[in-house]
């Protein structure tokens, strides 16, 4: 693949944390740390799943010594990752197929938390995926999934078809198809993550654009 066509795609991946984007991504990080800050354990595994460009997470001090792992369907991803963060190359890795985890070495041990930001809506069927995603949680572990919301009180859908499109088209893509499945607060919370989970909470970020879905393994 020629250098000319990944710029586009690490341009979009790197963006997230600049203004005006951080206004979308930095509650949910927020949220992401109070959530895993909760944990009692003294080194926490935590699999960030789709990761992109992001293998670890800003947990803003709130856990002393979090053991990240990493994967993401797109081999650009892990390849770029592993480069930019080498001391945990050997804790990131490509997903074997859509719905399948990694499950070689320590990525077979079951985690505290699995993490998902912005993947659900890009999936058709998201519901085997999100069940693969629970299955390897930790009892008393949780999985934490993040979406763009498409609630009616959300403006959302309005600023994807006049403002980000016009920024996604000059960039060479549309984002007419990009999240086929659009999730409200009610679809969320009806989200089959599969047997010996429990819902915790919906949390819409203050802008109203997004949201984090926190479930626990309880058995």
């Amino acid at each position: 693949m020629s250098q000319d066509t990944e710029a586009p795609y690490f341009q979009n991946h790197d963006r997230g944390r600049r203004f005006p984007w951080s206004l979308y991504h930095r509650d949910l990080d927020r949220r992401l740390a109070r959530a895993i800050g909760t944990s009692k354990s003294s080194q926490p595994r935590i699999l960030v799943v789709g990761c992109g460009l992001e293998p670890q997470l800003d947990l803003e001090g709130r856990v002393a010594n979090p053991l990240f792992f990493a994967c993401d369907a797109d081999a650009r991803a892990v390849h770029e990752c592993k480069a930019r963060y080498p001391e945990m190359a050997d804790r990131i890795a490509v997903c074997p197929s859509p719905n399948e985890l990694p499950s070689e070495g320590d990525f077979a041990k079951p985690f505290d938390f699995v993490v998902a930001k912005e993947v659900v809506e890009h999936l058709r069927e998201p519901e085997p995926w999100v069940q693969a995603l629970a299955a390897r949680v930790a009892v008393g572990g949780s999985l934490l999934l993040t979406t763009p919301n498409y609630g009616r009180l959300s403006l959302l859908g309005f600023l994807e078809r006049t403002v980000l499109e016009v920024i996604a088209r000059r960039d060479g893509y549309s984002r007419a198809n990009i999240h086929p499945t659009k999730f409200n607060r009610r679809r969320l919370r009806r989200l089959d993550v599969g047997r010996g989970m429990r819902l915790e909470r919906v949390e819409v970020t203050w802008t109203g654009w997004a949201m984090l879905g926190h479930w626990k393994r309880i058995a």
